[in-house]
Order: structure tokens, then sequence, then C-alpha cells
């Protein structure tokens, strides 16, 4: 009798890192019983386009009964692009988005006034500076935010509004989210902290958050 395959999570990073910052996360995952994978692009010498086929092909050699994604920052918004450009021809069951700046970042347009943008390169095509407001997609998004505040960002925001030092509390809201959570962490303390693990699970699991 041939035993189904796990549920697994594909892990997804963020500006300018690369896969084996979520390895901590990853091995969480798998001492609950689920397998992972981490899905590596270049955040900012690659097109979109480019990086939305090799995800494509990354999820497509996965044998699953579910297939779920946890992204970081500027990975929620590749899986965003990826999910939005295979209408409902994907395997993905769920999406967990943490620090991801849904409603494009003030610190990426800060950068490009400034005449930084060669920094972001790419990944301003990615969505870094789009004003989005809506999911609009048929798989449940939970978005996990930070407010721990250490950061870029206080220091040329106008205003104090809540943020993980990277991106504001604010930025990380979009409409036809199923759930939304802000824990106090910032952007780089999100992917190493078992509570913010827990909650991606919880919704995973449970389609909610836990208060």
């Amino acid at each position: 009798m041939q035993v189904p395959a796990q549920p697994h999570i594909v892990l997804i990073h963020g500006l300018y890192m690369r896969p084996l910052v979520m390895r901590p996360m990853a091995r969480w995952f798998e001492e609950q019983g689920y397998t992972t994978s981490s899905f590596g692009y270049r955040t900012t010498s690659e097109p979109l386009a480019l990086n939305i086929e090799q995800l494509g092909a990354h999820l497509n050699a996965i044998s699953a009964t579910e297939i779920h994604l946890v992204c970081h920052s500027l990975g929620g918004l590749l899986a965003r692009a990826y999910l939005e450009s295979t209408g409902k021809n994907h395997p993905v069951t769920k999406v967990v988005t943490i620090g991801t700046p849904h409603q494009g970042a003030a610190i990426a347009q800060w950068m490009q006034i400034n005449k930084l943008g060669v920094l972001l390169g790419q990944s301003l095509s990615k969505g870094l500076i789009d004003q989005r407001s809506d999911w609009g997609l048929d798989v449940p998004l939970g978005s996990i935010a930070g407010d721990g505040g250490v950061g870029f960002l206080p220091l040329i925001a106008q205003n104090s509004e809540p943020s993980d030092g990277t991106v504001a509390v604010r930025e990380t809201h979009l409409e036809g989210e199923t759930d939304h959570i802000v824990l106090p962490y910032s952007h780089t303390q999100l992917i190493m902290v078992t509570e913010v693990y827990q909650q991606a699970l919880n919704f995973i699991q449970n389609g909610r958050f836990t208060r």
C-alpha cells in the first residue's frame, strides 16, 4: 500500500537573502511533521518573469497532498505574482507572508527618490513600490507583520507608525487577506522566532492565527 506524501511547505526568502536563512524555520516545520524545501532566487539581478517560471518549476516537481508557501518580505510578493500569473492552475493550498509589503514599501520609494534605486535592481519590478489593495486569489492568505521597529524605516519616516523597522504594519495589509496578526519583532527577527513559526503553522492547519 502506497503511503500518501506528507504536506509540504515551500519557504521563500526575502530581499538580498539566500535560502539558507530560512533553514531554522524549515527545521522547525520538519519537527512538526512537514516536509520542506526552500526556493532560491536572485532578488535584484533576475527579472520577475524568470523568478515566476523558476518557482513554478520548483512547485511542479513536488509530490505532496498539500503545498503551502511561507514567504518572508519580497518572497511574498513573488508568491503573489506567481499565483496571479497562473490563474487557478497551481498546486498551492495556503500562503503565509511574513513582513511582506503588500502595499509597496515606503523604504523602497525613499531609496528610489534619493537615487539609490540601483541597489534594489530588479526587485522594484517585483512589487516593492506598487500600491496594491487586493488579494483576489483563490488561495487563503495569512499575513504576519512585526512592530519591533528596529531598522532604517523609523529614521526616514515622517511619522511614528508601527513597523518592523523595514516594513510598516500598514503595508502588510491587503484587502482580501484571510487573517492578519502583528507580533513584536523586527523585520529580520520575524524569520528567527518560534512564535512566528507557530503562528504560520496555526494558519496552515486552521486557516486562522491564534490570539
